[in-house]
């Protein structure tokens, strides 16, 4: 369609500055059907009002600025406005089918189908909500960047909310909001949602990291210029095109270095940084012997993430050099496809191919996706799976290689356990040692970038419950879980037929993080199930519990149903049962 004026479409003065952002941004948009959506969504919102006491037909437009800003598609903006009109239920599924069709339907329903993560829900709730997130990712992305942009823009709205209400919005940004956008490579919202949350839940960090940067602002400015002026004539000189910038760091990264390298703000080198943006591949690597000659690099922290890509589709080089009067400066060099990707990670891969049968990136990314959700079908237990997916969605990665040359991705401080369940569930099921490098080594030995893993395996091996203590990755946690409860069931099921009397004793461990009330929760939930307690060691070291109760069990069903419910306690991490009972009780 044509970019035709939006004033001859709308009296609104609020959504004619939207469309002209649009249609500054590209200028391909529909006009009429983002109009109509307009209309529709004013008319059912129109008795909405938000807690600062704003027409709630703003925030929907908001909620479509952000996705402007990551160029999606007609289609995908005029779900963005309509986002909220099944959830207030002032619109059905059939009604914006009438006006839109049934895509656009269906895209709003998703959205609502996946409710604001609250951790003050059951865990159960949580998990559910999370395996929602993932059904949509699998099935139409839109979906989840719509309830990215959603949840952005209430994060920038918070001031008129509660103080509990605040803090929950922001702990579960930062816990799951924020991990999903970086497993989506869409870095843009990601650390606008982490400084954000920052904002609510350290304020006094906020504000000090916020006084501290503004106040280095022109020494950082005027560094990064003495850096850029040779650059920039270098570029000049070998007839390439490249822009120059400084980069930003967000401030929720600046405050989690300081705390975890017990650092002071000034001592946090990489605040001093600079992108350079080319048109190909081979000028990256033209650009980067440039610097090299420059300036003398800092060789152990040179990244090649064009030859080896992030699992989010990241792809740039990273290397830090000795700049200007002896500073450490990280210097970023990609082309501009690639920062474009590096943004809305993705979502700028999110294109319909009308059963072209290529695969893409996308394809590979979406395939990622639902073997992360089938590893989460393998546990029931809402608590695993949460953890299981903040492990593979917010993690660094590594990059080890298989004595065939392939080139297995796994999580930092992955182990050979983790690379065995990589390469072959089997392999990892059976794995009793592993070389790395050509020489044997334990299988609790965190990998590094560049190894060669070679795994050894017995057929009369299994996994053990202490390998739970060292992987990193989800598929092996997972898997390792899922084959101790088979071990477990099988071994109760056992007992259960060789014992002839109408109940048999098992031990129980129980160990997780101690609270108020605790113990008195794990014995309510016995009492409910009618299993009667006949022994106990109690043992809490540093806040930690690690207790063994012998209880009456009637049969194998009796003892999973006890396992679960046990599992379901805020604050257990683990429960299973020993294969005999301790030596001595209280």
């Amino acid at each position: 369609m044509t970019n035709l004026s939006p004033k001859s479409f709308t009296d609104d003065p609020i959504f004619d500055a939207f469309l002209q952002d649009a249609l500054q941004s590209r200028s391909d948009y529909n006009v009429k059907l983002l109009t109509r959506a307009f209309h529709f969504a004013r008319k059912a919102h129109q008795d909405h009002f938000r807690k600062s006491g704003q027409p709630y037909i703003v925030h929907a437009l908001e909620v479509g600025r952000i996705l402007i800003d990551l160029k999606q598609d007609t289609v995908t903006l005029v779900a963005g406005i309509l986002h909220d009109t099944i959830a207030h239920g002032t619109a059905t599924h059939a009604q914006i089918a009438r006006h839109f069709g049934s895509h656009i339907a269906d895209l709003v329903d998703g959205v609502t189908r996946i409710k604001d993560l609250s951790f003050q829900s059951q865990e159960a709730e949580q998990a559910e909500n999370f395996r929602k997130m993932f059904l949509s990712l699998i099935n139409d992305l839109r979906v989840v960047l719509v309830k990215f942009c959603e949840r952005l823009h209430n994060m920038r709205t918070l001031d008129p909310l509660p103080p509990e209400t605040r803090e929950r919005m922001a702990r579960e940004s930062l816990d799951i909001y924020a991990p999903l956008a970086h497993r989506l490579g869409i870095a843009r919202i990601r650390w606008e949602l982490e400084d954000l949350a920052l904002k609510w839940l350290e304020p006094e960090a906020y504000r000090a990291i916020s006084k501290k940067i503004r106040l280095k602002r022109r020494e950082r400015e005027a560094y990064i210029e003495e850096m850029r002026v040779p650059l920039q004539k270098m570029l000049k000189e070998a007839n390439i095109r490249g822009e120059i910038t400084g980069r930003p760091k967000n401030f929720f990264s600046i405050n989690r270095k300081m705390q975890t390298r017990s650092k002071a703000f000034e001592d946090i080198y990489d605040l001093l940084a600079i992108r350079i943006l080319v048109d190909t591949v081979q000028e990256c690597y033209h650009v980067l012997g440039m610097i090299h000659s420059l300036y003398t690099p800092v060789m152990p922290r040179f990244k090649d993430f064009i030859a080896t890509p992030k699992s989010n589709m990241y792809q740039s080089l990273h290397t830090t050099v000795i700049g200007p009067r002896g500073l450490m400066i990280e210097v970023q060099i990609r082309t501009h496809e690639m920062h474009q990707t590096a943004e809305v990670g993705i979502a700028a891969h999110w294109l319909y191919k009308e059963g072209s049968p290529e695969r893409s990136e996308l394809d590979q990314q979406i395939d990622g996706l639902r073997n992360m959700l089938e590893w989460q079908g393998e546990t029931s237990d809402p608590q695993e799976i949460i953890e299981e997916l903040k492990v593979d969605l917010f993690s660094n990665e590594i990059y080890v290689f298989t004595p065939q040359g392939d080139l297995i991705q796994l999580p930092d401080e992955a182990t050979p356990v983790d690379f065995a369940f990589a390469v072959h569930t089997e392999i990892g099921n059976r794995c009793v040692g592993a070389r790395i490098d050509d020489r044997m080594a334990p299988l609790s030995t965190p990998l590094e970038t560049g190894q060669t893993v070679e795994i050894i395996t017995s057929p009369h091996q299994h996994p053990h419950r202490d390998w739970l203590d060292f992987v990193k990755s989800a598929k092996a946690r997972s898997c390792i879980r899922r084959v101790l409860r088979e071990e477990a069931f099988n071994q109760s099921v056992l007992d259960w037929e060789t014992d002839q009397t109408e109940t048999f004793t098992a031990t129980i461990q129980v160990t997780g993080q101690d609270r108020t009330n605790l113990l008195s929760d794990m014995t309510r939930v016995m009492s409910n199930l009618g299993v009667p307690i006949v022994g106990a060691s109690i043992e809490t070291r540093r806040e930690e519990i690690n207790d063994q109760f012998q209880v009456e069990i009637k049969d194998a069903d009796h003892l999973e149903e006890l396992l679960q419910n046990l599992r379901k306690i805020p604050n257990i991490t683990s429960v299973y049962r020993l294969e005999a009972p301790p030596e001595s009780s209280s």
